[in-house]
């Protein structure tokens, strides 16, 4: 459970091989602890024991020739014919291929490389000895000897070295890695290497290596090390009986964490895995806060070929006791799907100190034949907290399906009740429920030229709710839409598409006193402009029409016309005016729509090809009918790109109703090389004072250092809202990193400082660049040039 708290912290993170040791001490202390208590919890029926199934049962994948197999790469093309391009001595026989002295050969897209190759062109499996190479887009495996299935991309490798592309890693890697052992085999999602190594430093000599015993690889997952050893520059410097490393796309923080907050006080955070059989994960948690208390958690992930699921429980025992659970599990059936999503959360002091939240979220899902689905859900919430509570519970019911080409309806029925429990001022609790029956069923049937829909769509009160009928009641409606594809065609659909439609329901009116029939009547069209000239013209428009049952009827008017004109290639002059109106009376909200009636002018000119100047205002119409000012604020902006790693952009905004220049943004990026630095500031034309002014540095290199850093400048308040400082030195296949961070107002204001080393190779995320809720911080032309 991540703390927002962290943001605001005086940390100082521990270093990647630091927090190593620290987890596997903490590992060994607590790990026969923590999983008694899983067969504990087991034994109890409070965590699910999944089926192991049987391990004496023989699995195959592939063909079973080779025994036991890895995944090679993706091949280099699509060309899968058999190309010999070197070779000494060669024979051919029924398909069989024997090649000595030397071989070097195209086949399914892959270029490989050996002393000498037996195997077979029907087959398509070949078995290399020798000095072995077989190079893929997305890797290059090299052996004393390989075995390899170009048919189901697997092989058995003997003495291996890989050179591993991202790609094929999966995750958000973004270095390649290197592995060696004596020997990998495994299967199609998971592949073992025994007695080996990997890491993402590409010198002869690494600077440092995770080498195993037995080492299981699932891309896009996990890798888990069993008698791990890792090496710095040669030497082993720790010894784990386990390591697993995530290789999906999320951001772990796996090393222990360390500093102080208002809130927890001074804190230390750890973090450990523990193995568990049957593909599954254990992370637990030990934290010690001053001010809370201790905080113990675990995450257990488990997944099989029906079940999937994660399971959180975080709880803290001393001054600021609280629990938090979460669960997210998902299973197959025959018949369909169970999805079911828990949460538990007792006084936690990060989102609702003092109070309990509770929810569960079920869904069941049906698929049947010809693409019907049925699905039932259950959602039920509750919250308590300071004498006041509230409750929500939502039980579903949906089908949808298809009768022949043309017919296809949908049913959706929902039962919602709520209630809430409150304490009067100085007098008795008062408690108020709502029930609802929410029904709404829709067949739809394809005529060609037309698609004909039946809606209905009705809230009904249950028990002592009030008997009102809500504003989106549909009972029933029938209508009948088409458009100019179905009607005239491709041609003139290309030239002037429209869409119609008539219909005949009955609604509720906005009151809640009674149900009005309404006729109405639907044209929008559009006709773009697709000439080459200089002019073009874009209109569109709409004409609705509604007739209601208590003798009021509506018309409205709606019409949009764009004008542009290019002076040569330097200079356009854009014009826009809108129109909206309503003509009668309308007694539903559905039909309800506001007036415009406005135009716009835009001219932009380049007198120089690296300098842009424009100008914009508008005019609207409804205003000056109300003797009110009609000239719109004008707005000049200016933009000047001299070189591709410039560019200055101004723009004044003229306040037409104060007749003043409201305010005045200047933004700038400059970007000679791998540093970028933007500045961008307002200033506050009314009171004559700069609003703000941001600074944005990135990449500031000499040397192995680089510097990045952002800053936020309040003009009204005289100080920093932000300030953000991150210092990298580089250290080849890794980089240690000082963060310094201060925020002076807003949302948890405080300073964090923090020190680490990260792993370029190894998916990861700073807080640098982000505000205390996690919002970007950056200038007005952004942090990408």
């Amino acid at each position: 459970m991540k703390s927002r708290a962290r943001m605001r912290s005086r940390a100082l993170g521990a270093i990647f091989l630091v927090g190593s040791v620290t987890a596997a001490k903490a590992q060994m202390l607590a790990f026969r602890t923590t999983g008694a208590m899983i067969r504990d919890l087991q034994q109890r029926t409070l965590l699910p024991t999944l089926d192991q199934g049987n391990p004496l049962e023989p699995t195959g994948f592939g063909k079973e020739e080779l025994g036991t197999k890895g995944q090679i790469p993706e091949p280099e093309s699509d060309d899968k014919s058999f190309q010999i391009i070197k070779q000494g001595q060669s024979k051919q026989s029924h398909g069989d291929v024997e090649m000595s002295g030397g071989v070097e050969f195209m086949y399914h897209g892959y270029h490989v490389f050996a002393d000498s190759v037996e195997g077979n062109l029907n087959t398509n499996i070949f078995s290399l000895k020798g000095d072995v190479k077989l190079i893929g887009k997305d890797a290059v495996v090299t052996g004393a000897q390989v075995t390899v299935d170009f048919d189901q991309k697997i092989y058995h490798a003997i003495d291996s070295r890989a050179d591993l592309k991202p790609s094929l890693v999966g995750g958000a890697f973004i270095k390649d890695l290197y592995a060696h052992g004596k020997e990998s085999y495994g299967s199609q999602n998971e592949s073992q290497t025994m007695f080996g190594g990997i890491t993402s430093c590409d010198l002869l000599r690494p600077h440092y290596e995770i080498d195993g015993d037995n080492i299981i690889v699932r891309p896009g997952k996990r890798a888990i090390f069993r008698k791990a050893r890792i090496k710095l520059f040669g030497r082993t410097i720790l010894k784990l009986n386990y390591l697993s490393i995530p290789l999906d796309d999320k951001s772990y923080n796996n090393t222990p964490e360390v500093g102080e907050s208002q809130q927890e006080g001074y804190f230390i955070k750890t973090r450990w895995s523990v193995p568990l059989p049957n593909n599954m994960d254990l992370l637990t948690r030990l934290d010690y806060m001053s001010k809370l208390g201790v905080g113990i958690g675990a995450d257990w992930l488990y997944k099989s070929q029906v079940l999937n699921g994660r399971l959180e429980v975080y709880t803290i025992t001393g001054p600021g006791q609280m629990v938090k659970i979460n669960d997210e599990h998902q299973q197959k059936f025959k018949w369909g799907t169970l999805v079911v999503d828990s949460d538990y959360e007792n006084n936690n002091y990060l989102t609702q100190p003092g109070a309990v939240l509770q929810s569960e979220r079920a869904l069941l899902t049906f698929p049947q034949h010809n693409g019907a689905v049925t699905k039932l859900s259950i959602n039920e919430s509750t919250n308590s907290s300071n004498g006041t509570s509230s409750s929500s519970e939502d039980i579903g019911v949906s089908d949808a399906r298809k009768f022949g080409q043309n017919i296809a309806t949908t049913v959706d029925i929902d039962y919602q009740t709520s209630g809430t429990t409150y304490q009067q001022f100085g007098g008795p609790s008062v408690t108020t429920t709502q029930e609802n029956l929410n029904v709404k069923g829709d067949v739809q049937d394809d005529l060609t030229k037309a698609t004909a829909e039946l809606l209905y769509q009705r809230q009904i009160p249950i028990g002592s709710t009030m008997a009102v009928f809500g504003s989106n009641d549909q009972t029933p409606v029938l209508s009948l839409s088409s458009d100019a594809k179905r009607l005239m065609g491709n041609t003139f659909a290309s030239n002037w598409p429209f869409k119609t439609s008539v219909s005949i329901g009955e609604f509720s009116d906005q009151f809640g006193t009674g149900q009005i029939t309404r006729d109405a009547f639907d044209l929008a069209f559009q006709h773009p402009d697709r000439s080459q000239g200089p002019l073009h013209s874009d209109i569109s428009g709409e004409f609705k029409q509604g007739v209601y049952s208590d003798g009021t009827a509506e018309y409205v008017l709606n019409f949009a016309d764009v004008e542009s004109y290019k002076f040569g290639q330097l200079t356009s002059l854009n014009f826009h005016y809108n129109y909206l109106r309503p003509y009668g009376y309308s007694p539903l909200s559905i039909d309800t729509t506001g007036r415009q009636n406005n135009a716009t002018i835009d001219l932009s000119y380049k007198p120089i090809k690296t300098l842009s100047i424009g100008a914009q205002s508008g005019y609207d119409l409804n205003l000056l009918a109300q003797s009110e000012p009609a000239w719109q604020p004008v707005g000049i902006r200016m933009e000047w790109q001299p070189k591709d790693y410039f560019l200055l952009r101004t723009q004044a905004m003229y306040d037409t109703l104060q007749c003043a220049w409201s305010n005045i943004r200047i933004d700038t990026s400059y970007k000679p090389g791998a540093t970028f630095l933007s500045v961008g500031s307002y200033y506050d034309g009314i009171r004559h004072t700069w609003e703000n002014a941001n600074l944005f540095l990135d990449n500031l290199t000499w040397g192995k250092t680089k510097l990045s850093a952002i800053l936020t400048w309040d003009g009204y308040l005289q100080q920093f809202d932000n300030m953000q400082f991150s210092l990298t030195y580089d250290l080849h296949c890794a980089e240690a990193v000082f963060t310094f961070q201060q925020q002076n107002n807003g949302f948890e204001p405080g300073r964090t400082f923090m020190f680490f080393i990260r792993i370029k190779a190894l998916p990861f995320s700073s807080p640098f660049g982000a505000g205390s809720r996690g919002q970007p911080l950056g200038t007005g032309t952004g942090t990408s040039f």
